[in-house]
């Protein structure tokens, strides 16, 4: 097996006395797509905010190939390849969203605005702006405000502004929140595609199990904060202890 694009170790944080997340240990590789499950109240969304940096740990590290990233910001964890999309789209919603893209891959290559920079520069960050939106179906929206998309589609383009972002671990908190039937396919089909660049590392917290069943490589569970179970999806989540932990009927000796 390759060696990991990402690993949390011992990572934990504490609010007073409550611990949210405690001390998980994981691993993850190029190539695989893991589906991080669990009842509300896990610690799911916490411990992706610790690995893209929007929480500060307690205790333990995150790992970005081989380079503790453990005390830098998101915007210096997303330079280190770490990409993160929330339950809540993060877009700016006056601009339209050929801009928003653009806007994205002009971070990305870290240009900033001047006056005396080629025109031709900036013809290239559209031009890489727009394959962004073809990739992702959005170039019929190319010029509508961000602001006026559908929730779908609005799902769509902070898809593509993670993809401009060309991140080598891409983090999806769950995607499909919100959305329609109708809606939930493209996002889903854009998710397979990156999973299929076997070069990245894909992270997905998801409740729905259609998804999961569809998408995962391997399941992480979590629960009360703590690495319940980790592994291939059929055994995990036939296991009696997930099974328990679902179905709400998790005694003391299997919680």
């Amino acid at each position: 097996m390759t060696s990991p694009s990402l690993e949390t170790r011992d990572l934990t944080i504490r609010f007073g006395g409550h611990v949210a997340v405690n001390s998980v240990s994981c691993a993850f590789h190029p190539g695989e797509l893991t589906v991080i499950v669990g009842p509300n109240g896990a610690g799911k969304t916490t411990y992706f905010n610790l690995i893209s940096g929007q929480l500060p740990a307690t205790s333990g590290s995150v790992i970005k190939d081989g380079v503790d990233i453990t005390g830098l910001s998101p915007s210096a964890r997303a330079h280190h390849g770490v990409g993160r999309a929330f339950q809540l789209t993060n877009l700016f919603p006056q601009l339209t969203v050929l801009e928003n893209i653009r806007l994205a891959v002009q971070a990305r290559s870290r240009a900033g605005w001047s006056m005396f920079r080629p025109v031709a520069h900036f013809r290239d960050l559209t031009q890489k702006a727009e394959h962004y939106l073809e990739a992702t179906r959005l170039s019929k929206l190319a010029h509508q405000t961000a602001a006026t998309l559908p929730h779908g589609d609005q799902r769509k383009l902070e898809v593509a502004l993670l993809m401009a972002m060309e991140p080598d671990v891409y983090m999806f908190d769950e995607p499909t929140a919100g959305m329609s039937l109708d809606h939930a396919p493209d996002v889903l089909d854009l998710i397979a595609q990156i999973k299929a660049d076997r070069s990245k590392t894909v992270l997905l917290v998801e409740h729905k199990m259609d998804v999961v069943r569809a998408l995962a490589d391997r399941i992480i569970v979590l629960h009360n904060g703590e690495l319940l179970a980790d592994g291939d999806p059929a055994e995990v989540m036939s296991s009696r202890i997930v099974r328990d932990v679902y179905l709400g009927t998790a005694t003391e000796e299997t919680a």
